[in-house]
């Protein structure tokens, strides 16, 4: 795996704090260069659930059969919160003993849960995904060298990974520098904004843990579970991803326990939306109504897909309880 750093810089945001903050942009190349590329989309899969268990076997016969060269990891990688130092056997519990017999790297983003800092979920601590960073320097499967950043697979795609956390957090960040409007944000949105605009890649992927659209139980992207501050309803999630509509070929989250696919929306042109957080548990229920090509608000499920130069071919499985796989929906997505 090569890492390196082509951009560093300094932004200076606005309030809440105009504290300098250092941009690094950390790339990785998870996985040798190649004409295709197979991944395994799983998000909110930290349950220790016997569901999260018979989606990685699912995962397991999927791979088998269609083949996988990379895993992505959506976020809420372990509940009701994150662990709180690097030996922590959450991580193997929860993510090498049920993933690492793949063999493969997973891309890893941090959720809410991760971030926990006085419940389980509220978003306000992100010491929680700095511990999840330390791990990836001590396991290779776990790739997570920032908390943005982005992945090059070959000439095929580039991937940019974002941390939406402190963006919708139901607590207020322990780091005011880091709440919307701050200078943390304001350094993430303009790295995230060169990324896309700059990027010549056939294909860019987009992974945040908060979706933009959904009609499932948390509902869309300034307008959260129906929560009355700007922070808490992710006003500052949908502003970031409509600053690179057009420029991200597709949206990669989790957060609502379900699987959905939104082709291109009048309010973002371009770009479609996977909702794949479904790997722990499905427990949603459908509250919007915005047009889906698919959408399974019950089940547990994953999402597979193909990526060369010329298409994307996305595959969503539901998975039973004794870890069967079933294909309920796929779609191709061309250029």
């Amino acid at each position: 795996m090569l890492r390196g750093t082509a951009l560093t810089g300094l932004l200076v945001g606005c309030a809440p704090s105009r504290a300098p903050v250092t941009v690094q942009d950390t790339v990785v190349e998870p996985v040798p260069p190649r004409a295709e590329y197979r991944l395994v989309v799983m998000g909110d899969q930290g349950t220790g659930r016997p569901e999260q268990r018979a989606v990685a076997r699912a995962m397991q016969a999927v791979c088998r059969e269609w083949g996988c060269d990379l895993g992505v990891g959506l976020g809420d990688n372990f509940y009701p919160s994150g662990p709180d130092h690097v030996d922590s056997p959450l991580f193997r519990e929860r993510f090498e003993n049920l993933y690492g017999g793949l063999g493969f790297p997973f891309l890893m983003i941090p959720g809410n849960h991760d971030e926990s800092l006085v419940w389980g979920g509220d978003g306000a601590n992100p010491g929680g995904a700095e511990v999840q960073l330390a791990y990836s320097r001590v396991n290779s499967r776990w790739v997570m060298p920032d908390r943005f950043y982005r992945a090059r697979l070959g000439k095929v795609a580039e991937v940019l990974a974002v941390d939406m956390a402190p963006l919708a957090a139901y607590l207020p960040s322990r780091r005011p520098q880091e709440r919307p409007g701050g200078s943390w944000d304001a350094a993430q949105r303009a790295w995230l904004k060169q990324k896309a605009t700059s990027s010549v890649a056939p294909w860019t992927f987009l992974l945040g843990h908060h979706p933009l659209f959904s009609n499932a139980r948390h509902g869309e992207a300034g307008a959260y579970d129906r929560l009355p501050t700007a922070q808490q309803r992710g006003d500052a999630v949908r502003s970031l991803y409509r600053s690179v509509c057009g420029d991200v070929d597709v949206i990669f989250s989790g957060h609502d326990h379900a699987l959905q696919l939104f082709a291109p929306q009048p309010e973002c042109p371009g770009t479609w939306q996977v909702v794949s957080g479904a790997a722990g548990q499905g427990e949603s229920a459908q509250r919007g109504h915005r047009p889906a090509l698919f959408q399974e608000f019950h089940q547990p499920g994953f999402t597979w897909l193909r990526v060369n130069e010329s298409e994307v071919k996305l595959r969503f499985y539901t998975v039973d309880g004794n870890g069967t796989p079933t294909l309920a929906f796929e779609q191709a997505i061309t250029k």
